[in-house]
């Protein structure tokens, strides 16, 4: 059950990256970030629809 929590807190960390970088890029001026932009919110959006949930470790 350890290994689950860490693996959890790890992904929540790289998701926290991820909208960190989008934010980055949203403040940035640059004209070709759309698409990267999108692509990091959709990597976001797979974690939270894939995700276990933590009431779900506990089963």
């Amino acid at each position: 059950m350890n290994d689950l929590l860490v693996a959890k807190l790890t992904i929540a960390r790289i998701k926290v990256q991820l909208l960190d970088l989008t934010g980055e890029l949203i403040a940035d001026d640059l004209s070709d970030k759309d698409y990267a932009i999108q692509r990091l919110l959709k990597i976001v959006e797979y974690i939270d629809e894939y995700d276990v949930k933590v009431s779900d470790l506990h089963t």
